[in-house]
């Protein structure tokens, strides 16, 4: 009897924290009476890449529940993204990796803080090297991403930081490739999470 009461207990226990949870999400994301935020603009950039000899930054509008910009990066793929990105590549270097990126975003909230949704249309190129004959090429390609993340301001209104996850589609083909003794070829689908700080500013006082 006692290990029931305990079983029971826990189980209830489960269940609210269950409830509390959503109801917190509910609250805060979804039923959240937000001021609503006129026009705004933002930069941010993404750290990761910087770690790596590289750099990415965006710029953009936002407005009502929406956001749009562009981005631009550079970087050196280390092996895991490479091997992220490409099949059959462990014999391969990717000392360059940029892309033109353009995206739009909704967010549950009027004043565009929390979660959202979007999407992202991605222009990318490509330096390789097959590492044992030091062959060389570039390429292109084109992705389309649906996304969802969660942008955070810990401090007030304008320092931002923003994370989530990503689903690219290749739109361009992954037909496999030869480079000097590799066979290798672009992913269809993959999946990458993303990452940046940045900082927004009202357009005119009345946009606060």
């Amino acid at each position: 009897l006692t290990a029931i009461a305990i079983s029971l207990s826990l189980s209830a226990f489960s269940q609210n924290e269950n409830q509390g949870i959503f109801t917190r999400f509910y609250n805060n994301q979804i039923r959240a009476k937000s001021e609503e935020k006129g026009p705004q603009v933002f930069a941010e950039i993404n750290p990761q890449f910087f770690a790596y000899d590289g750099f990415g930054a965006g710029i953009g509008l936002e407005f009502s529940r929406f956001q749009t910009g562009f981005i631009f990066l550079n970087t050196k793929l280390t092996p895991t993204f490479r091997d992220a990105i490409f099949e059959n590549a462990k014999n391969l270097d990717v000392p360059t990796n940029g892309a033109a990126e353009i995206f739009a975003n909704v967010f549950l909230r009027k004043d565009r803080k929390g979660f959202y949704a979007g999407t992202l249309v991605s222009y990318d190129w490509y330096s390789v090297t097959d590492v044992p004959t030091q062959k060389k090429e570039d390429f292109n390609k084109t992705y389309v991403v649906g996304r969802v993340g969660f942008r955070w301001f810990p401090f007030k209104e304008t320092f931002y930081i923003d994370g989530g996850y990503g689903i690219s589609f290749n739109v361009s083909g992954s037909d496999n490739r030869v480079l000097g003794g590799s066979t290798y070829s672009p992913k269809s689908v993959l999946a990458l999470p993303f990452f940046a700080v940045g900082g927004r500013f009202s357009i005119s006082k009345s946009s606060k």
